[in-house]
């Protein structure tokens, strides 16, 4: 019986699986923080007015384009804000007018690509996390999210590259290990995938995405006990989860045979 794939990505709501990217908003001030793979914001500092005032040093011309940093991050905090509410059109203008006065921040594109994706809007979405890229090379979730968005297209060779770069920044990131694994799998490779997901469980338990994706590895290999294990534990968990249900019953099925 052939099996076939349903990998995951993103996060899980409840019971159901979100096509979603993992979307680490960045919600600050004025100075950029280094944040680490699992956090999901940066608290903003206390409130301020919507614009420097005139002189402050937030603020430059450079070219006739002025720059102001409190105003973009003003932006960029309303953004989020509204983004938190699922008001995505709102959220999208606010991250543009972010862009619009500090576009050497990345953090805002970033912000703004996240919005788009869930806006449906992909390619502006992955230009805009080039263009955080350009900025800060290093920036491991860009690359990771950017990587699911080229998965998306079949582009698969592209979106290795990316999160092999965002494993090369954070070795610890359990999503871009898992997303790895997808991208392997749905090459066929997927004996290089399982390590993959091996390594996003090891980092993250209870990464229910990474085991699912693991049984259903090793239901492709024909690993039957193991790919049942992964699926009962799953719905140990979560009961009512349709996929791993029915890919347990799959398992079954050729355990039987």
């Amino acid at each position: 019986m052939p099996v076939s794939w349903l990998l995951v990505t993103g996060t899980m709501a409840g019971l159901a699986l979100l096509a979603v990217l993992p979307a680490l908003l960045k919600h600050r001030r004025i100075e950029h923080v280094e944040t680490g793979p699992d956090s999901k914001s940066v608290a903003p500092a206390g409130d301020s007015g919507n614009s420097a005032p005139v002189g402050s040093e937030n603020a430059a011309t450079t070219n006739d384009l002025t720059v102001d940093i409190d105003k973009a991050a003003d932006h960029l905090n309303r953004g989020t804000e509204l983004l938190a509410q699922a008001k995505i059109d709102e959220a999208v203008a606010q991250y543009k007018e972010a862009v619009h006065w500090n576009p050497e921040d990345e953090d805002a594109h970033y912000n703004l690509a996240v919005a788009l994706g869930r806006q449906g809007n992909r390619q502006a979405a992955k230009a805009q996390y080039r263009e955080a890229l350009r900025i800060y090379p290093d920036y491991a979730e860009a690359h990771n999210n950017l990587g699911n968005l080229l998965v998306a297209e079949g582009k698969f060779d592209e979106a290795i590259e990316h999160f092999k770069a965002a494993l090369k920044i954070s070795s610890d990131n359990a999503s871009a290990h898992n997303n790895l694994g997808n991208a392997l799998a749905r090459q066929g490779k997927v004996a290089d995938a399982i390590p993959c997901f091996r390594e996003a469980i090891r980092l993250k338990p209870d990464y229910t995405e990474a085991h699912y994706n693991l049984g259903m590895a090793y239901l492709t290999q024909k690993q039957i006990d193991e790919a049942i294990s992964e699926f009962t534990g799953i719905l140990r968990v979560y009961p009512d989860f349709a996929p791993a249900q029915r890919a347990l019953l799959k398992a079954r099925q050729l355990e039987t045979k």
